[in-house]
């Protein structure tokens, strides 16, 4: 026993790393076990990374951006064509290992984050609080879909490069601090660049740490040409995406502006359409990101459970997203007092040391070297507020640029993914409720009773989140049973010998990937024609066999309205002699077969009316 404390003090390991390591390792484990037990159900978003890392680890493929996109980096496909080799061949357990990999790295980031820049009791509760909660929470950290963990990775080590670079800007400059700082700048670029390369949506993350380390680094920054160092690496981390639409001829701005402002629904202009969005935004799209399990709102059945509209679910929705905004504001207010006191109480300090060092007095001297410790030590907390500020900023200007766009129009559950970002800014959310709450001694009655509230909304949130973990477990038997469905749609489409087909993109990569690509679909939209085809490949070899098969969902809780191609496709075959395809209908959807044998020939354009 006196061993083992020997070598953890020997180590430096105390008590505060050990429960940060077993916080980390639990989160890790209630994900590796929903994993295992193939939960979340997966969709054609995770299809389509599984058929990049297929391609990559066994056909030498090299993507840039996820298929067909001009705005999203495939780490996670690289990350599971690896360990497909690594695990014995391809699955869907060991793709999402890498999504994995990166929330480990992310939750060690956003613990030191914490800890440098709040205290290390916060840290060690914000990391309890984000190791569970809802479905749609812990589905983004378990799915590879690409894009939500990487934001969370990049963007905390953003703010944690720069609140480094910054936190020391002020330290004596040596050969040695010049080098470090300069691998500093050159890994901050890095950072920004690939994490703007994997989402963009990391974007106000990278804004607002960019933005701390130009307010305390910009003297570092252009000594010697420090600035293009950084620059350098953000172009060479972004490389892949301008490579890669650079042969698209696109542009990645041009196309995130477009996403934001017009996809399916357009982005509204006026005040009534701003309004619906704000209220979309508070009642549906924070809690769904933040980790609300109750009431949960997902437009579409077939990716997740999705409640009808209600006076109660109404005011929890509303409740929990006001408390997050009050908690946000809260934050920002007595950040920015606190920053208000610090600069002319820091600008008065260093005028006084520079003013003693220039009288060459030995004893003021002294005095004035112990003063630029204490003013080293000032301006720390300069950064550490000025980083609290910014992480809470980041809040606010990550909701400003998703209200006003079409993202809240008529499916703000669904695009409560574009929010991912503001689980950085955890620590800033919980901080007013745990320095309340950590009060020993309350003075007053009615710090007492701040004090008490504050324990017991911390106690209610905990709650809230054990039990948005108990609803995922619960909602593994739900996932087999998903699975189940389409193994029996591709079962069927077997059983009829129908091996190319156009489809749906929701069920078109499950079929292919089912049957291990004995299938092979190409996508097609409520018009029949070819639309969100992500393997291009897929599209070639259905075009180039004759008479191929046309399936389009009959219950319309299994696609999108945009894919909903039954109408089209029973109009085109009231146009074409009834021998030439027999109809049949099996779960939940219609198979029109082609009654000639499937034959490969020249390339052909789909069928179309």
């Amino acid at each position: 026993m006196l061993q083992v404390k020997h070598i953890l003090k020997h180590q430096k390991i105390g008590p505060g790393f050990l429960a940060a390591t077993s916080i980390i390792a639990f989160a890790m484990m209630v994900r590796l076990i929903l994993v295992l037990m193939h939960w979340p159900p997966t969709n054609s978003d995770e299809g389509t990374m599984y058929i990049m890392a297929y391609n990559i680890a066994y056909h030498g493929a090299w993507p840039l951006n996820f298929y067909h996109q001009a705005y999203m980096g495939p780490i996670e496909a690289y990350l599971g064509a690896l360990l497909f080799h690594l695990t014995g061949g391809p699955s869907y357990t060991a793709l999402r290992f890498g999504v994995l990999f990166l929330v480990t790295l992310f939750f060690i980031s956003i613990y030191h984050l914490s800890r440098l820049v709040y205290s290390r009791s916060l840290a060690l509760v914000t990391i309890a609080a984000l190791s569970i909660g809802s479905i749609p929470y812990l589905t983004r950290q378990t799915i590879a879909t690409g894009g939500s963990t990487q934001t969370l990775l990049f963007g905390t080590l953003a703010f944690l490069l720069a609140f480094w670079l910054s936190s020391t800007s002020q330290d004596e400059q040596t050969p040695h601090t010049s080098r470090q700082h300069l691998l500093g700048y050159a890994a901050f670029g890095l950072d920004v660049g690939v994490g703007l390369w994997s989402d963009m949506i990391i974007l106000p993350s990278v804004l607002l740490a960019s933005l701390l380390l130009i307010i305390f680094c910009w003297r570092d920054l252009l000594h010697r040409g420090k600035w293009l160092v950084m620059l350098f690496f953000i172009l060479l981390g972004f490389l892949p995406c301008l490579v890669y639409n650079a042969m698209q001829g696109t542009n990645p701005i041009i196309t995130l502006f477009n996403l934001i402002h017009g996809t399916g629904s357009q982005a509204p202009i006026a005040l009534p359409g701003l309004w619906h969005n704000l209220v979309s935004t508070v009642q549906i799209s924070l809690p769904t990101a933040t980790g609300l399990p109750f009431c949960p709102v997902l437009e579409y059945p077939f990716l997740g459970d999705n409640t009808p509209p209600s006076l109660h679910c109404d005011i929890i929705h509303t409740t929990w997203g006001l408390g997050y905004l009050a908690l946000a504001f809260s934050a920002l207010i007595s950040t920015g007092i606190i920053l208000r006191l610090l600069r002319p109480y820091k600008n008065k300090k260093l005028l006084s040391i520079m003013q003693t060092l220039q009288n060459k007095n030995s004893e003021q001297v002294q005095q004035a070297q112990s003063a630029t410790i204490i003013s080293s030590e000032s301006h720390r907390d300069h950064v550490r507020q000025m980083t609290r500020f910014l992480l809470t900023c980041m809040v606010f200007g990550t909701l400003f640029i998703y209200i006003p766009s079409s993202g809240p129009v008529d499916e703000p559950g669904y695009h409560a993914r574009y929010l991912i970002g503001l689980l950085i800014a955890t620590p800033a959310i919980i901080s007013p409720l745990w320095h309340t709450a950590a009060l020993l001694f309350p003075l007053t009655r009615r710090q007492r009773l701040r004090i008490y509230a504050s324990r017991l909304l911390l106690t209610f949130l905990a709650a809230t989140l054990i039990v948005g973990t108990y609803q995922a477990f619960k909602e593994v038997p739900a996932a087999h049973t998903q699975k189940k469905q389409y193994e029996a749609v591709a079962h069927h489409l077997e059983e009829l010998g129908v091996t190319r087909f156009y489809a749906d993109y929701w069920v078109c990569y499950n079929v292919m990937i089912i049957t291990h690509f004995k299938l092979i679909c190409s996508v097609i939209d409520s018009g029949l024609t070819p639309n969100h085809e992500r393997d291009q490949a897929g599209r070639l070899i259905v075009n180039n066999t004759g008479h191929s098969s046309w399936m389009c969902a009959k219950d319309l809780q299994l696609t999108m309205p945009e894919y909903d191609c039954l109408p089209a496709l029973e109009e085109l075959m009231r146009k074409i002699p009834p021998y030439q395809f027999h109809r049949y209908e099996f779960d939940g959807y219609v198979l029109y077969k082609s009654t000639r044998s499937q034959i490969q020939r020249k390339p052909m354009q789909p069928l179309l009316p």
